[in-house]
């Protein structure tokens, strides 16, 4: 079951053994998890999402989502556009089309190329910063109380407890980065049904 932000609260406090507040302030450790949050998304890119982005007329540049990290794929009016660097623009030829076919993601914005000659809606499917644990999927959820347990742990001067849980919750960030498993494409030969045809020997 995915955790409330009271529930995430309870079981910080629970591994803490302080059930109320004593010497860990509520508000403190909610911005700990509100770090952890961020923390998470951003190393492991787990969060996925996609927004409508305005292509206006004339314009190469659109501004990303303000809360993209990592673009995956864009399309528009259900047709994908390839992905290219900056420096092929005006290097490639397009095939004759009404709408972009590439894009390219740098410096928080959004290039489309050709140029659209129209207003358009581009559709960015891409990976997003959180900053609530209760964003995360359920999976991730239990790294950011590990996290308010590091830092709890460190202001209680308990050092190398701490550093034990910040080598556990960094190491299994590690292990669950969403951007070592890129999204792969299958080929057409992998959809080929298999020739089993057996050619009689004379």
């Amino acid at each position: 079951m995915a955790y409330t932000e009271a529930s995430l609260l309870t079981q910080v406090r629970s591994i803490l053994n302080e059930p109320s507040k004593q010497f860990f302030d509520d508000t403190e450790i909610t911005a700990w998890l509100k770090e952890a949050a961020i923390d998470i998304s951003t190393k492991t890119m787990c969060v996925e999402t996609s927004a409508a982005v305005t292509v206006t007329a004339g314009t190469l540049d659109a501004t990303e989502p303000t809360d993209c990290l990592k673009v995956y794929a864009v399309y528009i009016s259900n047709k994908g556009l390839m992905r290219i660097h900056p420096r092929q623009i005006a290097h490639i030829t397009p095939t004759p089309s009404t709408i972009p076919q590439f894009y390219y993601h740098f410096a928080g914005k959004l290039g489309f190329y050709p140029i659209a000659s129209t207003g358009l809606t581009a559709t960015v499917l891409y990976s997003k910063l959180v900053d609530s644990v209760v964003n995360l999927p359920y999976e991730y959820q239990e790294y950011a109380i590990d996290y308010a347990v590091y830092r709890a742990k460190l202001k209680d001067g308990k050092y190398a407890q701490a550093n034990h849980v910040l080598s556990k919750y960094l190491n299994s960030l590690i292990f669950h980065r969403q951007d070592l498993y890129e999204k792969g494409v299958d080929s057409k030969d992998m959809f080929k049904i298999p020739d089993y045809t057996v050619t009689s020997e004379k």
